[in-house]
């Protein structure tokens, strides 16, 4: 088990090139930057402090500040330093440049190879937070980061629960009557418990990780439709419907953890029930964050760069279904079939980016 970071010095803005802009956010902006004393690449989060208060996150901040003083591990980025001005409050974190795991994943999905790299990345850091009693409630492919050497990093403790420290506690969300303080997260990956506001802990994580698992293999999250209320009509009836070409040990493992009964779902007390899985249980897990992540096959590379351009050329596999069918190995032909599948899926949930003109038949 690892332990917290040590003390961090006193930093100030000067004591850092800012480069450039690597993201941004509601509140937020992400910049590289280089320490200077020591020359170590970094990356800055700068969080708009009128705008956070605005937004009534403050509190937000405090959480991520805290939970990540209190982590340290493999697969969760650090924070290295942290000071404020009276325009902004600035987060010195771990560098991660190989962007998110959504960018690698959107639409296209992840080779089964790939994704057994990454997916006990996860568990580890899901196992060590369950020992440091931290729930993060936001579990998401956009909410992990890769490096340049293939490891996984755990971000945005922002809406993370602290079991061990309940008078800390994030903003939740508010209206003009009631704070919800367990309805947070992205529809998408909510467990019924949370969408009806009642707890949130260790079992909602394991439902999230059931969706961020089906999020990596098939290109988009599970019970995705177009609306709020429409997602969380297909949380509460558990339609959580398949695309064709999704392994059927990993589907098995999803159908597993994705239970509307929290007690019910695998690995919610006990994370080896995700790696003694058949899916998983001929992964080493033993240091996975210290090797390279395996080789991409030239099919599969194929495979993803079709996905990354299956909007456009739907029509035309469409059109050629009989010698693909001739020429492809059914295996390849069903992972086309699902992105082809999830590219409906989004542009049935999102009717307003159709082109004009667009053939959405299968």
């Amino acid at each position: 088990m690892s332990f917290p970071l040590p003390r961090f010095e006193r930093k100030q803005e000067k004591d850092y090139e800012i480069d450039e802009l690597l993201g941004r956010g509601n509140f937020t902006s992400v910049y590289h930057c280089t320490e200077i004393e020591t020359g170590r690449s970094l990356a800055m989060k700068v969080i708009d402090r009128y705008r956070c208060e605005r937004l009534k996150k403050t509190a937000d901040v405090t959480m991520e500040k805290h939970c990540l003083r209190r982590l340290n591990h493999p697969n969760i980025v650090k924070m290295f330093g942290f000071f404020t001005d009276t325009a902004s409050v600035n987060m010195v974190l771990e560098e991660c440049s190989g962007g998110e795991l959504w960018d690698a994943v959107k639409t296209a999905g992840l080779p089964n190879n790939i994704a057994k790299h990454y997916l006990p990345q996860i568990i580890n850091a899901m196992e060590y937070m369950r020992q440091a009693n931290i729930v993060h409630r936001d579990l998401k492919a956009e909410n992990v980061m890769l490096t340049g050497t293939g490891v996984v990093k755990l971000i945005d403790f922002g809406t993370a629960k602290d079991l061990w420290n309940p008078q800390i506690k994030g903003s939740g969300n508010q209206n003009r009557r009631k704070v919800f303080e367990h309805y947070v997260g992205t529809p998408q990956f909510m467990a019924a418990e949370i969408i009806e506001n009642r707890f949130s802990d260790f079992r909602s994580d394991t439902w999230a990780f059931g969706c961020f698992m089906f999020q990596i293999l098939v290109g988009c999250p599970p019970f995705h439709a177009a609306s709020e209320y429409l997602i969380f009509l297909r949380i509460m009836d558990m339609d959580l419907q398949f695309p064709p070409g999704i392994d059927p040990l990993a589907k098995d493992m999803i159908q597993k953890i994705v239970v509307k009964d929290p007690d019910m779902r695998l690995g919610c007390n006990d994370v080896n029930a995700w790696r003694r899985h058949p899916y998983l249980a001929e992964v080493n897990h033993d240091s996975i964050h210290t090797r390279p992540p395996p080789l991409v096959s030239l099919a599969d590379a194929c495979l993803i760069k079709a996905g990354r351009r299956i909007k456009s050329v739907k029509k035309q596999v469409k059109a050629r279904r009989k010698e693909l069918t001739d020429n492809l190995r059914p295996e390849l032909l069903a992972v086309l079939d699902r992105m082809t599948s999830v590219q409906k899926w989004l542009d049935d949930s999102m009717p307003q980016e159709k082109e004009e003109g667009s053939d959405d038949e299968d």
